[in-house]
């Protein structure tokens, strides 16, 4: 822990690039995308074993993770040992074009993060109209409003019935949608650049009566 006083703490939160916009037309089938490093901290170990449960309620739905990293060959023999080669691809990285085209098509973004500075690809995908189902942790706090841009979980079998749960209601995940491109949209990069030079300003007209303050109580001491 740092301690630092919460009055001294400013977010300067990102923005999401104006390219991320809806797409003309989602995936016939229920389409669960996720994007990452794989490495552990992703947790995508977590995603596959819930979306293999929520395969039991919809045998229809696939899911695409899209990354490099080196947890690949557990991933892959995870995969395996599921079953799920023919419903879970993993493509590697992918260019920012065909990024795009994965988010519009897909019903849900998801992320199993164990801790994340901020959910990026969640206000991404929420950019292009698709609701995110995400572990609640810190990151994901701001990026994901739980029962408005998407929902919020924990565990396999949390994450399960989330997914489960807005892949099976087309007027849920048409409302979640919808504020998840709300959302995002408050996201700008010009909004991220004012708050970091506001936060910059404050510092700076505040450090002179700080500086005198440290003065005074190192003068009081001696």
């Amino acid at each position: 822990m740092l301690r630092i006083p919460a009055r001294r703490v400013s977010v300067a939160t990102p923005g999401v690039d104006p390219a991320f916009t809806p797409g003309d037309e989602r995936a016939g089938h229920p389409l669960v995308v996720a994007v990452g490093r794989l490495v552990p901290v992703k947790r995508f170990d977590l995603l596959i074993e819930a979306l293999s449960v929520a395969r039991r309620a919809r045998p229809d739905l696939e899911a695409v993770i899209i990354g490099e990293g080196y947890e690949r060959d557990r991933l892959e023999r995870l995969r395996t040992e599921l079953h799920a080669e023919d419903w879970l691809s993993l493509p590697g990285r992918v260019g920012e074009d065909e990024l795009r085209t994965w988010y519009r098509r897909a019903w849900v973004v998801a992320s199993t993060s164990m801790r994340e500075g901020w959910g990026m690809t969640l206000t991404e995908a929420g950019a292009c109209g698709t609701p995110g189902v995400a572990t609640r942790i810190a990151g994901h706090l701001d990026a994901v409003v739980d029962e408005s841009t998407g929902l919020l979980a924990e565990g396999v079998d949390g994450i399960a019935a989330a997914v489960t749960r807005i892949v099976g209601d087309d007027l849920l995940r048409n409302r979640l949608g919808r504020a998840a491109e709300e959302h995002a949209r408050t996201f700008t990069w010009d909004a991220t650049a004012k708050s970091t030079l506001r936060a910059l300003v404050d510092e700076a007209t505040a450090r002179p009566g700080r500086r005198r303050r440290q003065r005074d109580r190192g003068s009081s001491r001696s």
